[in-house]
C-alpha cells in the first residue's frame, strides 16, 4: 500500500468491519440457507425462491435519494440509519429460532425478507458515504475493505454458520449468529466516523440525475454482461455439492476455511491488480480464467458422486476468481459514481447487479430441476464466453488507469 492509504488505514478498518457486519445477513441468507434447505429435502425449485429476498437490493434506488437526502441533512446520519435499521434485522434473525426449516419455509421467507429490506437500506448510506469521503486514488482500496468484509462475513454466516448447524443444531447456530453480529454493532456504534466534504454535504440527490447519465446507463449495460455468467454458476453451486455427496459440515468446513480465506487472499492481491493495471483489464483476464472453471464444472457434473478434494479444488478456484472479479467489477462501479450523490449512483448499478442475480438464481434452480447440471453449467460457459468477446468493446472498461474514469 502507498504511504496515502497507511494514512487512512483507521477510516479503512472500519469500513471492513462495518461491511463485515452487513454481509453476515447476506451470507446467511443467500450462502447458508440453500444448503440447509436442499439437506432439509426442499427441491430446487423451492430453494430458487429464495432469491426473491434480492428484490430489496434490486429496488432500493427507489429510495436511495430519500435515505441519503436524510443522511446528509442530520448530524451522524449514516450511523444513526446503520445503528437502528441493524437492531432490528438483529431481532428479526433472532425469531428465526421458532422456525423449522423443513416445515416453516414461509415463515423463515418472510422474517429473511425483513431482514433484507434493511440490509438494503442500510447499504445506501454505507456506501454513499464509503465513495464520497474516499478520493479517486483510494477508492480501489476502499473497494478492496468492502468486499473483503464481505466474504469476511462470508465465513462467518456462510460457512461458520454451516459448520455451527451441523454441530450444534439450526436454533443454537441462530442464536450464535444474532450474538456476534449483536457484538460488532456494538463495537461500530461507539466509534467515529470520517466526516465528508463540504460539497458533497451540501448536494441533493436525485434519482432523475442518475437515471440520465449516459455514464451510468452504458455501466448497467455492462453490469448485466460481465455478471449473467458469474451469478448464474452462483444460483445452485452449493446444493450442487450437497447433490454429489458433499455433507453440510464438509461444505462448511470448505467454505469457511478454504473459500473464504482464498477469496481474502484474492480480493487482496487483485486489489493491487487493479490500482496497477486498471479494473478493466483485470476484469477481462478474470472473465477468461472464468469460463475455464465453469468448463470444469461442466465435466464435473457428469459425474454421480465427488470426492472431497474434488469439490474442495472447485470450490477455491471458484471462489477465488468470483473474489477478484467483484474487486475490479465494483471499482469500475464506483468510479463512475458521482461524488456528489454517491449513494444514489452506486445503488442504481448495484440494483442491476443484484436483478440479475435473482434472476439467475431463480432461474438456476428451474434449469437445475429440469435440464439438469449439465445444461445449466454449459448456459454458465455460454454467457461467459460473451461477456468476455463483448467486454473489450466498451471505453468505460477498458480505461488502463482507474484515475481515467474518475471525473
Amino acid at each position: 500500500m502507498s504511504k496515502q492509504v497507511n494514512g487512512q488505514l483507521p477510516f479503512l478498518v472500519l469500513i471492513a468491519v462495518v461491511y463485515t457486519l452487513q454481509s453476515i445477513f447476506g451470507a446467511i441468507t443467500f450462502q447458508g440457507m440453500p444448503a440447509v434447505l436442499r439437506e432439509a429435502g426442499v427441491e430446487p425449485v423451492k430453494i430458487g425462491l429464495i432469491y426473491l429476498l434480492m428484490l430489496p437490493w434490486v429496488l432500493k434506488f427507489l429510495w436511495a435519494a430519500p435515505i441519503e437526502n436524510w443522511r446528509k441533512s442530520h448530524k451522524n446520519g449514516t450511523k444513526k440509519i446503520f445503528v437502528f435499521a441493524n437492531l432490528i434485522a438483529i431481532f428479526s434473525l433472532t425469531l428465526l429460532i421458532f422456525f423449522d426449516p423443513k416445515s416453516d419455509l414461509t415463515y423463515i421467507l418472510l422474517l429473511l425478507a425483513a431482514v433484507a429490506l434493511l440490509s438494503s437500506t442500510v447499504d445506501i448510506s454505507l456506501d454513499g458515504y464509503a465513495i464520497s469521503v474516499s478520493r479517486a486514488q483510494q477508492k480501489g482500496w476502499v473497494n478492496v475493505m468492502q468486499i473483503g468484509g464481505g466474504y469476511l462475513g462470508a465465513i462467518v454466516g456462510g460457512g461458520a454458520f454451516l459448520m455451527l448447524i451441523g454441530q450444534i443444531g439450526w436454533q443454537y447456530a441462530i442464536l450464535l449468529m444474532a450474538l456476534i453480529v449483536s457484538a460488532m454493532l456494538l463495537f461500530i456504534s461507539l466509534s467515529s466516523l470520517q466526516k465528508e466534504e463540504g460539497e458533497a454535504q451540501n448536494y441533493r440527490p436525485s434519482l432523475k440525475s442518475a437515471l440520465l447519465s449516459r455514464k451510468l446507463q452504458l455501466g448497467m449495460v455492462v453490469i448485466v454482461i460481465a455478471q449473467i455468467g458469474l451469478r448464474l454458476a452462483q444460483g445452485m453451486a452449493m446444493p450442487f455439492f450437497i447433490d454429489r455427496g458433499i455433507s453440510l459440515t464438509q461444505l462448511g468446513f470448505i467454505a469457511v476455511f478454504g473459500g473464504s480465506l482464498i477469496s481474502l487472499l484474492a480480493v487482496f492481491l487483485s486489489g493491487m491488480w487493479v490500482n496497477k493495471k486498471g479494473p478493466g483489464q483485470v476484469l477481462i483476464c478474470l472473465l477468461f480464467v472464468q469460463l475455464l472453471i465453469y468448463l470444469t464444472y461442466y465435466v464435473a457434473s457428469a459425474q454421480v458422486s465427488l470426492s472431497l478434494l474434488q469439490a474442495c479444488g472447485l470450490l477455491l478456484v471458484n471462489s477465488a476468481c468470483a473474489a477478484a472479479s467483484f474487486v475490479a467489477l465494483y471499482t469500475l462501479m464506483m468510479s463512475w459514481t458521482s461524488s456528489k450523490q454517491a449513494g444514489v449512483d452506486f445503488s442504481l448499478l448495484q440494483c442491476m447487479d443484484i436483478a440479475v442475480a435473482l434472476l439467475a438464481g431463480m432461474l438456476s434452480g428451474a434449469l437445475v430441476q429440469y435440464w439438469g447440471y449439465q445444461s445449466y453449467f454449459l448456459i454458465c460457459c455460454i454467457a461467459s464466453s460473451i461477456a468476455l468477446i463483448s467486454l473489450p468493446f466498451f471505453k468505460l472498461v477498458t480505461a488502463n488507469k482507474l484515475s481515467e474514469a474518475v471525473q
